[in-house]
């Protein structure tokens, strides 16, 4: 069964555009969490180095007790004398707090107590009378071990005591009151939090507002970008001061781009305005002829005569037509299709067509080469250049010669030459002789049926080979164009 359903509309459908995350969305989601996680690991390892620095001199202490211990004691045999050791110091005798006391054991080989320091007798509960460990482990982080007595957490450390040999014939234990820096960690930790939520509010805020100073140049560009119509195309983007160099730098490509096409609007609109000028012209002669030919009836010649100039001025408007479809194809198309042709043949050929135009009017034609010029190019467009270029020579000299030549300079280029001894130019027409549908006042009154396209089709079709067209000429002394090309070895070709 055939699917009913109604299409959707286009308008229906949300813009690809819309479902897509912001700029700022983006950057919040990437770089947001990324600087929060950065500065969380900073306070990681603030608080893991505050931590480490707060037991590490825990342990320090007792290891520095262990070895003044190790220093004192004399062993003789397998007897430990413990007399020279400091015994009757504050800390070993008291237990109060201001005293910082340390609590010290000693221990035979076979683990039985040889001798404890006073102050473990003044805690208030009991003290472990054995050996918590045989050696307390060291390791990479320091981790306290610690026991209940006397209503206090202590922390230990218990380490050997060794003759000359290294045999052990004790041990040493030493203990030491559970210092207050976990309370102090945990402050510390919880003010780290609180400092660490404050600074990745900040650093959100920090690049929602980076954000938006890097979107706020770009919202006017878009803005310019959707309000620019054809009829207001010299509209430009406002560079202002606190626009980045890449923002600044695409204001800029924006503008050249809106000036580019502006340019080519304006040559369009004038284009479109010669060609319908130029097309109208010769349309209103014909009808204006083929009104008069429908008004009364003629005689077989009089048809005849009428139908001759028709045929005549339809030529003209074909010819008009094809110049400004071969224009319209040079400015759309990239590339040509080339390939290698001798220059030479191609010259003399095409000039060869107006021998007998020139011959009518008592012109002397003269085609002159010195061999093969061989150069990469389109053949057909290459034709209507010289066709163009000859054409222009023999319609616009009433007496004297026009000659066409074609040498190879030996600089890696050919040279087209096609020079008359026609009316000349004055230098503000060669300036513009080049421009669509330009015709100076002479050439009108000398050749009324022309278009004005010939010598832009020439300029055109010689940029697209990566040429050079070139103009000399002087009133009453004839115009001389030259066509520089690029060669082709002769292997090649």
């Amino acid at each position: 069964m055939p699917d009913r359903s109604t299409p959707s509309s286009p308008n229906d459908r949300t813009p690809p555009s819309a479902s897509r995350p912001s700029f700022r969305r983006r950057l919040l989601k990437t770089v947001g969490p990324a600087l929060v996680g950065a500065l969380g690991v900073l306070v990681l390892v603030a608080w893991g180095a505050t931590y480490l620095v707060f037991h590490q001199n825990a342990v320090e202490t007792l290891e520095a007790e262990v070895n003044e211990m190790r220093a004192d004691v004399r062993i003789v045999g397998d007897s430990l004398h413990l007399e020279a050791y400091a015994w009757d110091e504050a800390h070993h005798r008291l237990a109060i707090d201001r005293v910082d006391p340390i609590f010290v054991q000693v221990f035979d080989a076979r683990n039985h107590l040889l001798r404890a320091s006073a102050n473990i007798d003044s805690l208030s509960g009991p003290y472990p009378q054995r050996l918590l460990a045989a050696q307390t482990p060291q390791s990479v982080l320091p981790i306290l071990r610690t026991f209940e007595a006397g209503g206090r957490t202590l922390y230990y450390l218990t380490r050997p005591l060794t003759n000359a040999d290294g045999t052990t014939q004790g041990f040493v234990q030493v203990a030491r009151v559970m210092p207050e820096h976990e309370t102090l960690l945990q402050q510390f930790g919880w003010g780290l939090l609180g400092l660490w939520l404050m600074l990745s509010a900040g650093l959100i805020a920090l690049v929602g507002w980076a954000a938006g100073r890097v979107l706020r140049p770009l919202r006017s560009i878009t803005q310019v970008a959707q309000s620019v119509t054809s009829a207001d195309l010299d509209t430009r983007v406002a560079v202002s001061d606190e626009a980045d160099h890449e923002t600044a730098t695409l204001a800029r490509t924006l503008n050249a781009l809106l000036d580019r096409v502006e340019d080519h609007v304006e040559m369009l609109r004038a284009f479109t305005a010669n060609a319908a000028h130029e097309l109208q012209t010769p349309l209103t002669v014909l009808r204006g002829h083929v009104e008069i030919a429908l008004r009364r009836e003629r005689s077989a010649e009089s048809y005849q005569e009428t139908l001759r100039l028709l045929d005549t001025k339809l030529g003209e408007l074909v010819r008009t037509l094809r110049a400004l479809l071969t224009l319209t194809r040079l400015d759309r198309d990239g590339t040509l299709e080339r390939e290698p042709l001798d220059l030479t043949t191609l010259v003399a050929k095409e000039a060869e067509a107006f021998r007998e135009q020139a011959e009518e009017k008592g012109l002397s034609l003269a085609v002159e080469t010195d061999g093969e010029a061989w150069v990469s190019g389109q053949p057909d467009l290459l034709r209507e250049a010289v066709h163009n270029l000859v054409d222009n020579a023999v319609k616009y000299t009433a007496e004297g010669a026009v000659r066409v030549a074609v040498v190879q300079n030996g600089q890696g280029t050919v040279q087209l030459t096609c020079a008359d001894t026609g009316m000349g130019m004055e230098a503000d027409e060669q300036a513009q002789i080049t421009g669509r549908f330009y015709r100076g006042t002479s050439a009108e009154q000398a050749a009324p049926e022309g278009s004005g396209l010939g010598l832009s089709l020439v300029q055109r079709i010689v940029e697209k080979h990566e040429g050079q067209l070139d103009v000399a000429s002087a009133p009453g002394d004839g115009t001389r164009f030259t066509v520089t090309l690029p060669a082709v070895g002769a292997d090649r070709a």
